[in-house]
This record gives structure tokens, C-alpha cells and sequence, in this order.
């Protein structure tokens, strides 16, 4: 076992470590706090590149992997951890997004700064964790630890309103996690293993009516934590009452996560072939794209800016989901690409709206005028991300859901096509809704765009972190949008490990 294989268990341990830290730190500064956060993540992010970087030929060949065993290989309570191309490529997008997060959080949040970073660096080992995991034990306690660390951030500021809506998250989060804890037992009952290759080499061997069983239970969890149609109103309540930045990665970075979990189990440790025989791929394709439409009408009426941003989340969540199990080549890139324009957008999308309500009385519609004159530059980038995520071209918005539409229309599938046409248009119509109304009365105190471009000159400064992130997200999305080929490479040496399971399983077992 390589050196090199010590990295993933610190990509897990060294968040923890932070979190352990904050919870110490109430004697220091706020500028050291903050200093501290951003380090720590940031070598977070330099890890996960490095390894990108420094095994670049073996990801371009589809000949990465990487795997570190912590205690007895016989057991079913062994910690084991894997990493291949789809790994890479998760861990990878989502520490970047985390990375930029976290500094714009270093200004936005006021007050409890030790406990916030405490309770993100743990949400932040869960993920990697929930990423780089092997065995469903392991995939089971990250799971959940996400959902117990993300609760006090939703509540975070304290009303009744943030309050209810935690409880309702918590709630829901753990019936999700008891239905995959059942998945597991009756696995653990049926092959005496959690490992998930042994478990994908031996599935076949139970019977058929466990195996429905098994697969129901298993899609039941990931439907509660993707907020899928009709299990979805507790979702847009919660990415609504927290701060931005939980918002950014609740609906940016977390819904990315667990279809990352719904790839790997659906994929790797439970073929494919077994959802379309026990007629299970179209009825949850269909219901995915029932719950994207629905997603979207509901964003249309809503009149609080951040439920509307989320409601909109479950459109985007529920077309990615049934692209993906279209089961092709085409279906992967259109996935991926989403889910990768999805996670810039929408962490875009909430920093720069809760960057723009920071100055009003409330998140409602009525509240919003004038607010396009007062933060002129933010307010373009708003327009510029809300453009994205209707798929206005050449931003990356376009590009992916292009490549969705064409996935659609390949496998015949017009009712996907005319979800994702269907969903771009009644974008266009709620966000030109919040946009009209921002413009609506003018303020004679704001600056003019001459004077904010002049101040852009501070565009590191500390008092600019959070336009700065805003600004950042922005330029990703149109540099991605016009350059989409910089990400062929790595999406399409993930979709390789998509379609031949195989191989994970051999490397796991064999190593």
C-alpha cells in the first residue's frame, strides 16, 4: 500500500480536526478564526487536487484508484476507504464549492463563529467521508452524521420559523436514514458483508422478492434526502431558513452528494440490470421527472426569494436524477455536466442572494424593490447565474442541459425533453419575476456602475470576501460555459467507472 493511499484518511480526519479546533478557539480573535477556516480548507482542496494532479495519467487512462483499510478485513466494521474516478471527480467539485463558501462565510457569519465552523467542518468530514467510503456500515454513520451536524446550522439564527423547519429537517433526515439502515441489515442477513463490492459480486444470489425489498428501502432513503416528489416539502423550508452559506451548501453542494450515493449503490454495488428487471428504473425516472416539474410550478408562486431558489433546486435535482437512469453514455455526460453546472449555480445563486437580503426587511418578493439600483454589480451577477440555470447560452447552464435535452431525445424519451424544455421556460418566467420587481423603484443613494467597477480594484480586500466569491462563481460559470471541453476529461473518466462497476469491485476486493 502506497504512501500517496494516506491521503484519503486524512481528507476525513483533518476537517475533524478543525472542528475540534473551533470548538477551542473561543479565546481567539475573529481574524485568526477565520484564518484558520480558510487554511484548513484550503489544504483540504490542495489534497484533493494533488491528487488529480499527481496521478494525472492514471485518471486520464481510467487507471486511478486508490484504497486505505483501517482495522480488521474480516469483520463487517472495518473502515474502508476507496477512491476511483467518480470519487476524484465528486470529492473534487464539491471541495472546491466548500472552499469558496467558507470564505464568503468568514464575513457573513457575525455571531457563534466557533460553533458554525465546528458544525461545518464536521458536515465537511461526512461528505468526503460519504464520498471516499466503500462499505455501507461506514456509508451509513456519514449519512447520518451529516444529517445531526446540519441541523443546529439550519436553526443557526434562532427563530421560531428556522426552528421548525430543522425539526422537520432532522425528522425527515433520520426516517431516510432508517430505511437504509433496514437496506443494510437485510443485506448483512443475506451475505454475512457490508463491503459493497462483495456485496455487488453476491447480490444476484438472493432471492427476488428480498432483492425488491432490499432496493425499495434503499430508494425510499435517497428519495426522502433528494427531496423527490412527494416527499419534498421539507426541503425547501429548510434551505430557506438557514444562512446563506448554508443554503449554498445544503442545495449546492449536499443534494450533489447523495446522488453520488444514488450512483454508487445503483451502479456499482447493485447492477443497474436489477432496477429494470424488477421494473423499478421507469417508474422512479417518471416520478423524478413529475417531481422537476412540480419543482419548478411551486418556485413560480412562491413569493420568498430563497423558497423560490430551492423549489427550483428540486426541478434541477429531479431532471438530473432521471437522466441518469436513462442508463447511456449520452445520459452520464448530460448528468454529470448538470451536476457539475448546478453545484457553481446554485451555491451562486444563494451567496448572492443572501449577500442582496442582508439589507432588506424580509426574503419576501415586496422586499426585494429597488435592490437591483443599491448592489449593482452583485445584482448583474445574480442576473448573469439566473441566466445560467435557465440555460441561457454561452454559460454552462446552457451547455449542460443541452447535453440533457440531447440525452432525452436519443433514448426517445420525449417526456424527459419536454420536462427539461418545460422547466427552462417556467424559469424564465419566476426569475424575470424577482428581477422586475428589483428594478422596480429607483434609489438615488446607490453607486453608480462606474464607481462599483472603480471599487473592484479591492477585489481581495477584506471588506470584499463575500462580492468576491459572488464574483468568482460568476466567472467559473461563463468560463465553464465557453470552455465546457476542460471537463470532458474528468466527467468522462467517471462515466467509464459507471459502466464498468467491475473493475471498483475488483480493486476493492483484491486490495
Amino acid at each position: 500500500m502506497s504512501l500517496m493511499n494516506i491521503e484519503l484518511i486524512l481528507l476525513t480526519v483533518l476537517p475533524v480536526l478543525i472542528a475540534v479546533f473551533m470548538c477551542f478557539s473561543t479565546n481567539f480573535n475573529r481574524h485568526s478564526r477565520n484564518f484558520i477556516a480558510v487554511m484548513g480548507v484550503g489544504i483540504e482542496l490542495a489534497l484533493v487536487i494533488s491528487l488529480f494532479v499527481l496521478n494525472f495519467e492514471a485518471v486520464k487512462n481510467s487507471n486511478f484508484f486508490l484504497q486505505y483499510t483501517l482495522g480488521y478485513t474480516d469483520t463487517p466494521f472495518v473502515i474502508n476507504l476507496a477512491m476511483d474516478n467518480l470519487s476524484l471527480f465528486f470529492s473534487l467539485i464539491v471541495t472546491s464549492a466548500i472552499f469558496l463558501i467558507v470564505i464568503f462565510s468568514t464575513q457573513y457569519i457575525t455571531a457563534k463563529e466557533n460553533i458554525y465552523f465546528a458544525l461545518f467542518f464536521l458536515v465537511l468530514a461526512s461528505i468526503q467521508g460519504s464520498i471516499l467510503t466503500a462499505d455501507l456500515f461506514t456509508l451509513y454513520l456519514f449519512i447520518e452524521a451529516i444529517t445531526i451536524f446540519t441541523t443546529p446550522l439550519i436553526s443557526f439564527e434562532k427563530t421560531e420559523e428556522t426552528t421548525r423547519a430543522a425539526m422537520q429537517y432532522l425528522f425527515y433526515g433520520i426516517t431516510g436514514g432508517v430505511f437504509f439502515f433496514i437496506s443494510m441489515i437485510l443485506i448483512y442477513f443475506n451475505l454475512g458483508t457490508l463491503k459493497m463490492a462483495a456485496v455487488a459480486e453476491s447480490f444476484a444470489l438472493i432471492s427476488t422478492p428480498m432483492q425488491l425489498t432490499i432496493i425499495i428501502f434503499f430508494l425510499l432513503a435517497l428519495i426522502i434526502k433528494l427531496g423527490i416528489f412527494p416527499i419534498h416539502f421539507w426541503l425547501p423550508r429548510a434551505h430557506s431558513a438557514c444562512p446563506a452559506p448554508i443554503s449554498a451548501l445544503l442545495s449546492g453542494v449536499l443534494l450533489k452528494v447523495y446522488l453520488y450515493i444514488f450512483m454508487r449503490l445503483f451502479w456499482t454495488m447493485i447492477a443497474f440490470d436489477f432496477l429494470v428487471e424488477l421494473h423499478l428504473s421507469d417508474f422512479v425516472l417518471n416520478l423524478a421527472l413529475v417531481s422537476s416539474l412540480i419543482g419548478h410550478v411551486f418556485a413560480l408562486q412562491a413569493d420568498d426569494l430563497k423558497k423560490m431558489l430551492a423549489y427550483s433546486s428540486i426541478g434541477h435535482i429531479g431532471m438530473i436524477l432521471a437522466v441518469l437512469l436513462l442508463n447511456t453514455e449520452a445520459a452520464f455526460y448530460g448528468g454529470l455536466l448538470h451536476i457539475t453546472a448546478h453545484l457553481m449555480m446554485k451555491s451562486g445563486l444563494f451567496l448572492s442572494s443572501g449577500y442582496l437580503l442582508q439589507t432588506t426587511l424580509s426574503h419576501n418578493i415586496n422586499d426585494l424593490r429597488g435592490i437591483g439600483h443599491t448592489n449593482r454589480l452583485v445584482f448583474a451577477a445574480f442576473i448573469i447565474i439566473c441566466l445560467g440555470t435557465i440555460g441561457m447560452p454561452p454559460l454552462i447552464g446552457f451547455v449542460s442541459k443541452w447535453y440533457v435535452l440531447l440525452a432525452f431525445l436519443k433514448a426517445r424519451h420525449f417526456f424527459g425533453a419536454f420536462v427539461a424544455a418545460a422547466g427552462s421556460i417556467i424559469a424564465l418566467i419566476y426569475y424575470l419575476r424577482y428581477i422586475s420587481h428589483a428594478y422596480e423603484t429607483v434609489k438615488e443613494d446607490g453607486k453608480s456602475i462606474k464607481e462599483e467597477l472603480l471599487s473592484l480594484k479591492g477585489f481581495f480586500s477584506s471588506t470584499n470576501k463575500m462580492k468576491s466569491v459572488i464574483y468568482i462563481f460568476t466567472i467559473l460559470i461563463i468560463i465553464f460555459g465557453l470552455g465546457f471541453k476542460i471537463l470532458e476529461m474528468p466527467i468522462n473518466t467517471a462515466i467509464f467507472e459507471l459502466l464498468n462497476p467491475e473493475k471498483y469491485i475488483e480493486l476493492v476486493l483484491g486490495g
